[in-house]
């Protein structure tokens, strides 16, 4: 399906684009890249974004992951109609999304990306992340998968250090997709892989624990994932029960 390429910025943001997803064209991958070599403080009188004030003191890292983020996601929506939106958070840092929108936020290391809907039957959660090093893959998988998550994962055809950042990523999707419906923390060990394809593009979690009514043991979420040379995106979606 035909990606929108929305305005960006070079060179601070070089690349941000808005594409329906192919097997849910009504949800949208915002996927936008940024340098943040090439950020400077006035750039967000530049791109009419307003300098927050919670990150006076932050380095100039999150300053710029900020601007990107806001930025972006202001193109996105206005293409939508829906023109000078700000992205603003709760104080446990979840997004405060327009009505009439659904979303999920996500950044890296100069990376942004989005899932968009006007659905409110959806459950969304997206992410992005660098690809492990071997040496972080060998530190950290007793922590994120089990034994048994790690036998499937190296039955696929790509190297273990993208497997398991597939695998933390897309538990990390699960994550922000439910948390605005269970309000709860979940830990690595909340969902375990029980099956994937060899290319790690389609992935299924399964809850091993129950976090609410609506939420529990044994249930299956689908993931999704798109796999490039030193990253990785994915995402959950997933349907979603009206509150009464």
């Amino acid at each position: 399906m035909t990606a929108l390429h929305l305005p960006s910025y070079p060179p601070f943001i070089s690349h941000c684009t808005l594409q329906p997803l192919a097997e849910h064209p009504d949800i949208y991958l915002l996927d936008a890249h940024y340098d943040a070599a090439h950020f400077t403080e006035s750039l967000f009188t530049t791109l009419t974004i307003p300098a927050p004030e919670h990150l006076q003191r932050a380095v100039k890292k999150r300053r710029a992951e900020y601007l990107a983020s806001r930025y972006c996601l202001q193109q996105a929506l206005a293409s939508w109609g829906i023109p000078s939106f700000l992205l603003r958070n709760t104080p446990d840092r979840a997004p405060i999304w327009p009505q009439g929108i659904n979303g999920s936020l996500s950044h890296t290391h100069q990376q942004v990306c989005a899932l968009l809907t006007r659905r409110q039957d959806r459950l969304l959660g997206v992410d992005c992340e660098r690809i492990m090093t071997a040496q972080v893959a060998h530190e950290t998988h007793p922590m994120l998968i089990t034994a048994a998550e790690k036998a499937r994962l190296e039955l696929s055809e790509v190297p273990f250090t993208t497997a398991l950042t597939v695998a933390f990523s897309l538990k990390e999707s699960l994550y922000k997709a439910l948390y605005p419906r269970v309000l709860q923390f979940m830990d690595f060990s909340a969902a375990e892989v029980v099956q994937c394809s060899a290319d790690l593009q389609h992935i299924s979690l399964r809850l091993t624990q129950t976090i609410s009514g609506e939420m529990g043991v044994g249930r299956i979420f689908e993931g999704r994932a798109i796999l490039q040379p030193d990253r990785v995106i994915t995402w959950i979606i997933g349907p979603q029960q009206r509150r009464d």
